[in-house]
């Protein structure tokens, strides 16, 4: 037995297949006692009479229709569903199969492991409103699999005592696991396949012809960062991320499509140009796609939708995350720019109310920019940038990684701080100063959170509080000598808000 408990390391890909269950208990017990108070029996005999009451030749009523009406009514029994589980990972997961103490699922997986696992656990549920409810649990141990001999059978289903919740309650799989040293998909690499059918078994299969380019920060100036050599004589060149996104958009014929985490209209692409700027290249975002669209070009935004911003009925809220997504949203009304914005929409598998939380609090985080530019000759092929930078305040950046210079040329209007609300601050020396004052004391509240924990624990709670406030008290001062410098600059909402902020 304590063999048998010992982690296998399974490294490769498991051929599953989650066929049907049997005798599975019926965990809508409130439900089914509601359907036993409101139904006699499953049957209902319906006897039908004529106006004729003579006596037929066979001691029946003649002209009587002996009619029997069978209504059969739908039980409410689980919905069961299937994951198949590793430790800390959920690797394959079945649909849900309404009313059904035998279903059958049928479906084919292909999972690529690399797991420590002793026993390979199938989790049968019941998909409730308020959440999943575990029926059971079937387990295959990972020495059988790893011996890549097929298994086909009934898997007993046990329940949390360890005994099956119903007797004969079990789960048919079939499954079949290859090794990696075993697989003559992985014999020559991913880059030396003879093949070239790159990484298997994915949604979209590899196509010929495609190249890809690395960008590392939104812009990166002439010879700031060294090439990197490759193989066969050849350099890595550091290109302008938004530079090229600024000439692809411009020169774009057909479409332009953007999905986003956040993408803001006012955001300028190009701001240290190292050549000609293209057609609207010195517009902000949001005009450069209103003249692109209306030149014909079909313009597409699709913009996560935070549910905590507000623009309607004279309720106007930022939102949490700050994304301006109904700004934007309203910038491009009434134009041939579509925008929508779209909230996180959780799996249909999921209950009605884990739905609610998963769209509420999560967000969709593609970061794409499709658009069709200059093949050969007069053909146009789809160019993609993927990932990485949102269209949006605060993410122009280069390798320099500046806080302080060029905030009134390069990052005008784009000092994104989700912390403290700066946009009513004119820029100035002394703003500077104001500004680094409310850095430090952001550092300092963290730096002495982490010194209470780590030293000052034995402290009586009333010192922890003196030695924290003497300090800040003084950046306090600090703060508001700066402000009554500024007093003639800065408006008075701005410095009560610097107050609350320092208080906060």
């Amino acid at each position: 037995m304590a063999d048998a408990e010992q982690p296998v390391y399974l490294h490769g890909d498991l051929d599953l297949e989650i066929i049907e269950a049997r005798s599975l208990p019926n965990m809508d017990l409130v439900s089914e006692h509601l359907r036993r108070c409101f139904t006699a029996c499953d049957t209902i005999k319906f006897h039908g009479s004529s106006d004729h009451t003579d006596d037929d030749p066979h001691g029946g009523k003649r002209g009587v229709d002996h009619k029997i009406h069978h209504h059969s009514r739908r039980i409410i029994t689980s919905d069961p569903y299937v994951t198949v589980c590793v430790p800390q990972a959920t690797v394959a997961r079945t649909r849900v199969i309404k009313n059904a103490q035998n279903p059958k699922w049928e479906e084919h997986f292909i999972i690529p492991l690399a797991h420590p696992v002793a026993d390979l656990e199938f989790q049968v549920k019941d998909d409730d409103f308020f959440g999943a409810q575990l029926i059971g649990t079937a387990k295959v141990s990972a020495k059988e699999i790893a011996s890549g001999e097929p298994i086909s059978r009934w898997v007993p289903i046990l329940g949390s005592s360890g005994n099956p919740p119903k007797s004969n309650t079990a789960i048919r799989i079939h499954m079949t696991f290859t090794p990696v040293d075993k697989n003559p998909a992985y014999k020559h690499g991913i880059a030396g396949d003879p093949e070239h059918k790159g990484v298997r078994n994915t949604y979209l299969p590899l196509r010929k012809g495609s190249s890809v380019r690395l960008y590392q920060d939104a812009h990166v100036p002439d010879g700031m960062l060294p090439n990197i050599e490759l193989d066969g004589g050849k350099f890595f060149g550091h290109e302008k991320c938004w530079e090229d996104i600024c000439y692809a958009i411009s020169e774009a014929h057909h479409l332009i499509y953007i999905v986003g985490w956040s993408v803001f209209h006012k955001v300028k692409l190009v701001r240290e140009p190292t050549r000609p700027l293209p057609r609207g290249g010195d517009l902000t975002l949001g005009e450069l796609l209103k003249y692109k669209s209306e030149e014909g070009v079909r313009v597409l935004l699709l913009i996560w939708d935070d549910k905590t911003s507000h623009d309607k009925y004279f309720i106007n809220t930022e939102g949490v995350m700050q994304t301006h997504d109904e700004e934007t949203r309203k910038f491009f009304k009434h134009s041939s720019v579509t925008c929508v914005l779209a909230p996180r929409y959780a799996s249909s598998r999921l209950s009605y109310f884990k739905q609610q939380i998963v769209g509420t609090i999560f967000t969709h985080h593609q970061k794409c920019v499709l658009v069709d530019t200059q093949a050969y000759g007069n053909d146009r092929k789809i160019t993609a940038f993927l990932g990485g930078l949102d269209l949006c305040d605060g993410r122009y950046d280069t390798p320099e990684h500046r806080l302080f210079r060029d905030l009134n040329t390069v990052y005008q209007d784009d000092f994104h701080n989700p912390t403290f609300s700066v946009s009513c601050w004119p820029i100035s020396s002394v703003n500077l100063l104001h500004r680094f004052s409310i850095t430090y004391f952001s550092l300092f509240h963290c730096d002495m959170n982490y010194a209470f924990k780590k030293y000052l624990t034995h402290l009586p709670f009333y010192l922890y509080n003196l030695v924290y406030a003497i300090p800040c008290l003084g950046i306090l001062l600090i703060g508001a000598c700066l402000h009554l410098r500024l007093s003639i600059q800065v408006h008075n909402a701005c410095s009560s808000e610097l107050i609350l902020c320092l208080y906060a």
